[in-house]
């Protein structure tokens, strides 16, 4: 009941501010508040989100620009290759095959704009050219000036020439010395340095319109989209062009920035774009080329522009989506305080017959409750530390009762009480239903839950008319508010059925054990026998019927063919006979044993793995007896599990003229000490009621008569580190071969 008082003075709160003259005042104030605040954020938002999406923007230029630099690098690079391939064959090659080789490599590169290739013979005359008919041959000075391999060898890319025709081109040459017949000469390749800029630089697109443009050192354009300003300096071309624009920024991101080899972005003004003129604001990107083939102190650095309208137009409409969204948002906010306020006294209806209906549903969860406790079959009943009896279920009423009518318990007179009622026991003390050494015994329990801050188990014995229960009780503490124990919860569940079931089981493993013990011993009684009756029977050829002698041997006879039924009795008994030799089918026996302990395995949440073939050739055996093994080895290996995760596995194998069958268990394992004795009969290691130790004795005697071999391995995990605990049964049989 305190939880219906606790929600019904919650909801009454509740509707009690809803009713409120204040709170619609409030809610006003707090309404026109959250516009003006949208307002304001929609506002700083849009400023926000423009800058972020420029510099977003401009980090894809970056990118851009990377990979830009990267391809130039990278067609530097395998021009460098081509020139140290050819200047490596030179000394071995004829001159047909040296100019072939060189035609060759003129057309693997030709999109990377190299366009002539010779040999400069001692004299300074070129002597071996191959180009592509676009421009002159090698004059003999051009090896004056020309940069050398440094000692290492590397080969740089010489000073860059502008040179005019039909078109403006910018080119460099690749020269190194080299050795040949006639003395030292020389290897160059002349690159056509626009050609191979653009190759790698023209396909670039930053958003609609945007491109890219190289410079090297001094600013002079290696390549723009405007064919007009290759060859020229940029700080020039552009004041040339538009001289009414001042180009102060960019200048100031060139000098500073791009001719220093830095990388990074900016923004500047601009006069034109893609044919379209006029001034604009452009976003810009930059990197330098670092490539081996630059000659030290040489630079290119990329750039990658677009018009920053591009961007903002795009930035407009995200602007007018937003301020839409955030306009939506506040209409929905105000049509929500409009229905708020419209609603309120359907609201505070609706509480008063929530709380009604919470009031009912507790009190049909309280007599579910209450039915469960009182219909169960277990002693539940609750006691305060001082040992008085505060709550009980009907079950316990009817045990206690029992205790006091017997007189075992109280001293007083019990003739006119109802012990069926339980105002008798609540509010008693302990003393007056239990036994003293019960109420002693209880007390150290409850002492222990304290002691422990937990659930304790226990067992516990009680007589009731004469005849001992044994119960299995739970202690569970109660707390408060506070995490304080202020009660014990008991439940006690009466098992003496159970132990009475398990201590039968235990007689009759024992009375199997004796007759497995007296089959051994008949066996053993019979052979003396069969000698006393055979010798008595050729002694009796040898004397007369009627004489003394031969009466004699007569008793002789008689007593042991007694004896002889007595044997055959105590074999009957023990229902051990050899009857004859069958063969086994191992995948039925094998699947027959999982079906019976396959409830057992999931009762004690033990996971089972089975591989059974099921075509495995029969063995020598009997069925039932084959079973029996494997049934007694599972049942050990469940002996050994008992914490969640264990994992039993069967697998059945053909090999050769074997059938094996492996049990393996993640058990707690056979320690080394023990491991030589566990095939002895009546060896265990289980406590009394628990095994008879034959088990294991029984399964070899079986194996071993039908020509078979068990053989096992194991670990406790603690003897045989780092194995893992656990046991590996394996049982062979050989094959059954048909003649």
């Amino acid at each position: 009941m305190g939880l219906t008082n606790l929600t019904s003075r919650v909801l009454g709160l509740v509707e009690k501010l809803l009713g409120s003259g204040y709170l619609v005042l409030a809610s006003s104030l707090l309404f026109s508040a959250v516009i003006a605040v949208a307002f304001c954020m929609v506002y700083v938002n849009s400023r926000a989100m423009h800058n972020q999406v420029n510099d977003g923007f401009n980090q894809q230029q970056l990118i851009l620009a990377r990979q830009c630099a990267s391809r130039i690098d990278a067609a530097l690079g395998d021009l460098q290759i081509e020139v140290k391939s050819l200047k490596a064959l030179q000394p071995h090659a004829r001159k047909s095959v040296f100019e072939q080789t060189m035609r060759a490599a003129l057309e693997r590169t030709r999109d990377k704009g190299l366009i002539e290739i010779g040999v400069i013979d001692p004299s300074g005359r070129s002597t071996r050219v191959c180009r592509d008919g676009s421009r002159p041959e090698a004059r003999p000075e051009e090896g004056k000036g020309m940069y050398p391999p440094d000692p290492s060898g590397h080969i740089y890319l010489n000073p860059l020439r502008v040179e005019t025709g039909e078109r403006v081109i910018v080119t460099s040459v690749f020269y190194t010395p080299m050795t040949s017949i006639n003395g030292q000469g020389a290897l160059y390749a002349r690159v056509d340095v626009s050609r191979l800029v653009a190759g790698a630089t023209r396909e670039i697109r930053s958003g609609r319109t945007g491109y890219a443009w190289v410079i090297d050192q001094s600013g002079m354009f290696l390549y723009h989209p405007e064919a007009a300003f290759i060859g020229k300096n940029a700080f020039f071309a552009r004041a040339q062009r538009q001289p009414y624009i001042s180009f102060a920024k960019i200048n100031r991101i060139m000098k500073e920035r791009m001719l220093r080899g830095e990388e990074g972005v900016g923004i500047y003004e601009s006069g034109w774009h893609r044919g379209v003129e006029g001034r604009m604001t452009k976003l810009i990107a930059f990197t330098p080329v670092k490539s081996q083939a630059l000659v030290p102190g040489s630079l290119w650095s990329v750039g990658v522009a677009a018009p920053i309208s591009e961007v903002s137009e795009a930035v407009h409409w995200v602007y007018i989506r937003h301020f839409i969204a955030e306009a939506a948002l506040i209409i929905a906010v105000f049509m929500v305080g409009i229905l708020a306020f419209v609603q309120q006294r359907r609201i505070s209806t609706d509480l008063k017959a929530r709380v009604a209906r919470t009031e009912s549903d507790l009190q049909v969860t309280e007599r579910i409750y209450q039915r469960v406790v009182e219909q169960a079959t277990d002693l539940i009943y609750i006691v305060d530390p001082g040992m008085r009896v505060v709550l009980l279920n009907p079950h316990s009423i009817e045990v206690f009762s029992h205790l006091v009518v017997a007189g075992r318990v109280g001293t007083e007179s019990h003739k006119d009480t109802d012990l069926s009622r339980p105002e008798y026991y609540i509010g008693r003390d302990l003393h007056d239903l239990l036994r003293p050494e019960d109420v002693a015994f209880m007390r150290t329990q409850m002492d222990r839950v304290v002691e422990l801050q937990s659930s304790i188990s226990f067992a516990q014995t009680v007589t009731i008319d004469g005849r001992q229960v044994h119960l299995s009780t739970k202690l569970i503490p109660i707390r408060n508010e506070k995490e304080e124990i202020y009660q014990f919860l008991s439940i006690s569940r009466d098992v003496t059925e159970r132990m009475e079931m398990d201590q039968r089981i235990y007689h009759t493993e024992k009375l199997a054990s004796i007759g497995t013990l007296a089959a051994g011993v008949a066996h053993e009684i019979n052979n003396p026998l069969a000698v006393i009756l055979g010798f008595a029977d050729l002694l009796l050829e040898r004397f007369p019927s009627g004489s003394q002698n031969y009466e004699d041997l007569k008793i002789i006879e008689y007593n042991a063919n007694n004896a002889r039924k007595v044997v055959q009795d105590l074999l009957g008994f023990a229902r051990s006979s050899e009857g004859p030799e069958e063969t086994v089918d191992i995948d039925h026996s094998v699947e027959t044993v999982l079906r019976i302990v396959r409830n057992s395995l999931m009762t004690k949440k033990i996971a089972l793995v089975a591989e059974i073939p099921g075509n495995l050739p029969r063995v020598r055996g009997d069925t039932r007896e084959f079973q029996q093994v494997i049934f007694n080895l599972i049942n050990n290996s469940m002996a050994a599990m008992g914490k969640a995760g264990d994992t039993l596995t069967v697998v059945a194998r053909a090999e050769g003229e074997w059938v094996h069958v492996d049990v393996i268990d993640t058990g707690t394992g056979i320690p080394d000490r023990i491991k030589p004795r566990i095939f002895d009969p009546f060896f265990t290691t289980k406590k009394v009621g628990e095994g008879t130790g034959l088990g294991l004795s029984l399964c070899y005697g079986i194996v071993k008569k039908y020509g078979g071999k068990i053989t096992f391995s194991s670990s406790t995990g603690q003897e045989n580190l780092p194995a893992r605990p656990g046991t590996h049964f394996t049982v062979s049989m050989p094959v059954q071969r048909t003649s």
